[in-house]
């Protein structure tokens, strides 16, 4: 098909870069920075803590097995569209959760909304982005989540402080509710190519699609994304909880550093996309990931400076690494594999994801609770980050980079 014009390209990417900000953003992200004052309100312990954010990675692990199958059978955008509304609804309804119990159960749908916006996005993404340009325009929808990140900051220390904590989950409500229907005005109709019209999306069934799918390519990725989570999700989850509970930083501190990740974040994902696009995918995603080990690293050594030039330092890394890495894989998808394929190949990178966020938030927590320290926990998220850069060095180059459905060696 041809290529929308430039500026319907760019009108797209950015709106597609908001939905991340929200859905990940505000779905995701926002409960672990704001977890302190919630958890004083409602008395929770750190392993309870632990427990729900693992079953938001099940909710994200699960949402995420669907996800390209979805794709396939009803088209990229409405999966688009009806995830960020459900977004706004759950964000709206964790302003009034009574408690944990029902504060988790939003928190996991939630997480399912998030990779069900994801993972069509690179559907639609090998069909409206030059392939040269991918990259950028992948690394910039995965900054989305640093937009919301850094808004969060905002958050954290504006409305919570003067309003409370169930305001800001209101707030964020209501920004999503303006986006969706935003959304729902400028891109309805449009990318019905994703979905099958007149004769099936894929000509081969699901099972004989995932069989041929089941390469050594695959399972480097799906790997990959595993030791992402377990060293992405439990830094985030527990960072608030180290900084002002372990190390006697101020809520103030703490906000500055989640608006520090937010910050690099808004340019590290386009910025290490264009790199990508420049030097290959492979290459990029080996320089991510030791900054990653470096962020996990420097968050936790003694002795060596100021607690906070170090908290900067690991928010800045970690800020750099995170989200270029999750806009760089969907880009090596995204140029390894044909139609159909690219969004089977994302959707079991993201159950993979999910099971490492799932072994890395339960782990973290429990950590804690024997040890009386996180310490333990970030040196072992460094160490998963060390193993990303090993694998990622063991991916092939692409045997043509100018093509959409390129082959891989």
């Amino acid at each position: 098909m041809d290529l929308p014009s430039r500026a319907r390209q760019t009108e797209i990417v950015l709106l597609f870069t908001a939905f991340i900000a929200a859905t990940y953003g505000f779905g995701v992200y926002l409960f672990p920075a704001i977890v302190e004052p919630i958890r004083a309100e409602m008395g929770f312990s750190y392993a309870a803590l632990g427990t729900v954010s693992g079953l938001v990675q099940t909710g994200f692990m699960v949402s995420a097995a669907a996800a390209g199958v979805m794709t396939l059978r009803f088209g990229a955008m409405p999966l688009i569209l009806s995830a960020c509304s459900v977004c706004a609804i759950c964000l709206f309804g964790l302003a009034f959760a009574p408690d944990i119990r029902v504060m988790g159960a939003l928190l996991v749908v939630l997480g399912g909304c998030a990779v069900v916006v994801w993972v069509p996005m690179v559907e639609v993404a090998r069909e409206v982005i030059a392939p040269g340009h991918q990259g950028k325009a992948l690394g910039l929808m995965s900054s989305g989540t640093s937009y919301g990140v850094f808004v969060n900051s905002l958050l954290m220390i504006s409305v919570l402080p003067q309003m409370g904590w169930r305001w800001v989950w209101g707030i964020t409500s209501l920004a999503v509710v303006v986006l969706a229907l935003v959304g729902l005005v400028r891109l309805r109709g449009f990318g019905q190519g994703s979905a099958p019209k007149g004769q099936p999306a894929a000509p081969v069934s699901l099972l004989q699609r995932r069989r041929m799918l089941a390469t050594r390519v695959t399972a480097t990725l799906v790997v990959i994304m595993f030791l992402n989570g377990l060293a992405c999700m439990p830094f985030q989850t527990y960072l608030s909880a180290y900084l002002q509970g372990e190390v006697g930083l101020a809520p103030e501190d703490a906000a500055f550093a989640w608006r520090l990740v937010g910050l690099v974040g808004m340019a590290s994902g386009f910025l290490l996309g264009a790199l990508a696009d420049l030097i290959t995918v492979r290459r990029a995603l080996v320089l991510t990931h030791v900054i990653l080990a470096g962020a996990c690293i420097a968050l936790v050594a003694p002795g060596v400076a100021s607690v906070s030039l170090m908290t900067s330092a690991a928010a800045i890394a970690f800020g750099t690494a995170f989200f270029a890495i999750f806009g760089l894989i969907p880009a090596y998808i995204s140029q390894s594999f044909g139609k159909g394929d690219a969004a089977i190949v994302f959707s079991l990178t993201n159950i993979s994801l999910g099971l490492g966020g799932i072994a890395g938030n339960l782990a973290g927590g429990l950590v804690k609770e024997a040890s009386g320290s996180f310490v333990a926990a970030y040196l072992a998220m460094g160490l998963a980050a060390g193993l990303s850069v090993l694998l990622s060095l063991a991916l092939p180059m692409l045997q043509r980079r100018d093509r959409p459905d390129a082959a891989i060696e």
